[in-house]
């Protein structure tokens, strides 16, 4: 085990102690609902938001411990969303992180209070930040404000609703996209053109291209950027260095993403943990529209972006800068 991956534990770890911990702090809710929650929770996986948050904040001078409650924040928003993406009127999906998707185990309607309750339990916890001592209710508030932006409808909500609606636009058959279908069904709707599904505001040039950097940025690459931003704002961090460590959380973002479609192609589901679906549902992608080696390459400059940026920052630790660039090596080289 080489000192990242090391270190990638040790970091996964302790956000999976503190999240079991918050889950029994919840007093006077239905134990089939906690149990609901905690199960997706402790399936597993990367944790690489919480710990990109933990090492943004080390970076900017701050301890792991000190944002910790956000890390977990951070990670029960994700935990949230993977719920809801994989529920019949999503992407219905039966697997995730190896095990049977949480509506297959609690049912549809369960899942779905499930996701909601940890969406909302996000904010009581990311706020218990404002307590620690070394970061401030002002830090806490700034970062939360941020973050709350980064999960809702002009980040990964918007993302997914573009997601959905593109859906279709991965094949040949243009007309089989969701949108296509709602404008037959609903007079509403009957006018309006496909960017009113997709992207903010109106414009003749939609694209696929456009579309799918709208999607990528967004439904995956907001709450990467998000986690990064949380962490330098809990940190204090302003001006130059602000705007550098968002240009490394961006292009890591999409990395993620990108590396995501590529496997989706590439790898089993068995090596995945989950169902190989964009494939199956005609879902717009890089690889889709690129293909994969131009998926690889696009990749590759987006990791160099990326460095080029950390390079920059001056207000931060250097010797606490490893892990993120670390970390944005593994997302272009990650198998799972």
């Amino acid at each position: 085990m080489n000192n990242f991956q090391s270190y990638q534990k040790q970091r996964a770890k302790l956000v999976e102690k503190n999240l079991s911990k918050y889950i029994k702090k919840i007093k006077n809710a239905p134990k089939i609902l906690t149990d609901s929650m905690d199960y997706s929770l402790q399936a597993g996986g990367k944790r690489v938001r919480p710990i990109l948050l933990m090492a943004t904040a080390e970076a900017f001078g701050k301890k792991a411990t000190d944002v910790l409650p956000a890390a977990c924040a951070v990670e029960m928003l994700h935990t949230y969303s993977l719920i809801h993406d994989d529920l019949p009127s999503m992407d219905n999906d039966d697997l995730r992180r190896g095990r049977p998707t949480n509506h297959k185990v609690f049912g549809e309607d369960l899942s779905l209070l499930a996701g909601d309750a940890l969406l909302t339990y996000v904010f009581e916890v990311f706020a218990q930040n404002g307590n620690v001592k070394n970061i401030g209710a002002q830090n806490t508030l700034t970062a939360l404000a941020n973050f709350a932006n980064c999960a809702g409808a002009a980040g990964m909500v918007g993302g997914q609703v573009a997601d959905v609606y593109a859906e279709g636009m991965g094949t040949q058959e243009a007309h089989s996209t969701r949108a296509d279908k709602i404008r037959k069904h609903s007079k509403l709707l009957a006018d309006k053109s496909l960017r009113y599904f997709m992207l903010p505001p109106y414009t003749a040039e939609t694209t696929p291209e456009t579309i799918l950097n709208y999607i990528h940025a967004n439904k995956t690459g907001a709450l990467i950027r998000g986690s990064v931003e949380t962490g330098a704002l809990l940190a204090g961090a302003k001006g130059s260095d602000l705007k550098h460590i968002k240009t490394y959380a961006n292009n890591i973002g999409l990395v993620f993403q990108i590396v995501d479609d590529i496997l989706d192609v590439t790898a089993s589901a068995k090596q995945l943990g989950k169902s190989n679906s964009d494939k199956a549902n005609g879902k717009l992608t890089f690889v889709s529209l690129y293909g994969l080696e131009g998926s690889r390459k696009h990749a590759q400059l987006l990791i160099a972006n990326a460095q080029k940026a950390l390079a920059k920052l001056k207000n931060v630790k250097k010797k606490n800068l490893w892990p993120l660039y670390e970390m944005a090596e593994f997302f272009k080289t990650r198998t799972y």
